[in-house]
């Protein structure tokens, strides 16, 4: 195979771990470790909008061109309150849920806002591949309705929204024809300058009784890893796989989520959460690589 082939498809593999491994890691943090949703968020972007700044800067042109109303819109979808949304989840719902109903909320919720947004409609194969998915997402989360996992049901609909509100977030990017890398950056800077003010008088003195070990690791892991590197390993397999190639590594998360969630964690995942899981995974496949879309 070739060579760039190959390390596209690493790299890409490696970003896809990252993401999978977010909810294992967020959620002992929010159940038993201590720390608030506001804690992870603003370890999040403060680091990462020092690391992405320079980007930012950059590409001043272009986000000066965007505007700041248009720059804040894509922060409220794609920003600290995505983001909020997510881990506020996690204190309710399993990291399998985590890892796993949001990112194939995504696709399935874009391709229904595509149609107001940007007036683009599914075509019947992608349409089919979507409800798939849907299937796929409500099995994954049935085991909260059934009570396995009492109050679970309150997260999943988090994640649902967490997963709606960023496919806005990436149709408003494609509507507005804005580069990812640089509209990620000034997304991290907006939220980091709105989250840390309410952080630090708030939860700052909080951390104090909570062990450093804990607050370096994810530290580390939520501005470091998740907010800088996992987003630079993706944007290089863009360009050395392409577009279209790149995106069907995103089929990988989920299943990374269940199976780090099982082995890390604990947690049990049902045969329907597996089956859930295949018809997701497969009707992703299929909307990227086997059907396209058509405008209106």
């Amino acid at each position: 195979m070739n060579p760039r082939l190959l390390l596209g498809l690493a790299l890409g593999i490696f970003s896809a771990l990252i993401w999978g491994g977010h909810a294992v890691v967020a959620r002992p943090a929010l159940a038993g470790q201590g720390f608030h949703p506001l804690d992870l968020a603003a370890f999040r972007y403060v680091p990462a909008a020092v690391l992405l700044a320079p980007l930012a800067w950059r590409a001043r042109d272009v986000l000066r061109r965007l505007g700041l109303r248009r720059l804040c819109l894509l922060a409220l979808f794609g920003g600290a309150p995505n983001l909020m949304l997510f881990l506020v989840a996690l204190v309710y719902a399993p990291a399998s849920h985590g890892g796993t109903i949001a990112p194939m909320t995504m696709p399935v919720a874009g391709a229904i806002l595509a149609i107001p947004l940007i007036n683009e409609w599914p075509s019947r194969g992608r349409a089919v591949a979507l409800t798939v998915m849907a299937a796929g997402v409500l099995m994954i989360g049935w085991d909260g309705v059934q009570g396995n996992h009492p109050g679970a049901w309150r997260g999943d609909i988090l994640l649902v929204a967490a997963g709606a509100t960023w496919a806005v977030f990436t149709l408003l990017l494609r509507r507005w024809q804005v580069p990812a890398i640089p509209a990620t950056a000034a997304v991290t800077i907006i939220s980091a300058l709105v989250v840390f003010p309410i952080w630090l008088p708030w939860r700052a003195g909080a951390l104090v009784a909570l062990p450093m070990q804990s607050i370096l690791f994810h530290l580390v892991m939520q501005g470091l890893v998740l907010g800088a590197l996992a987003m630079f390993l993706y944007a290089r397999a863009v360009e050395l796989l392409g577009p279209t190639r790149a995106a069907t590594l995103g089929v990988m998360v989920p299943v990374i989520a269940l199976l780090l969630a099982a082995l890390m964690l604990g947690e049990a995942v049902s045969l329907l959460q597996v089956l859930g899981a295949c018809c997701a995974v497969g009707g992703m496949l299929a909307a990227v690589l086997f059907t396209g879309r058509k405008g209106a």
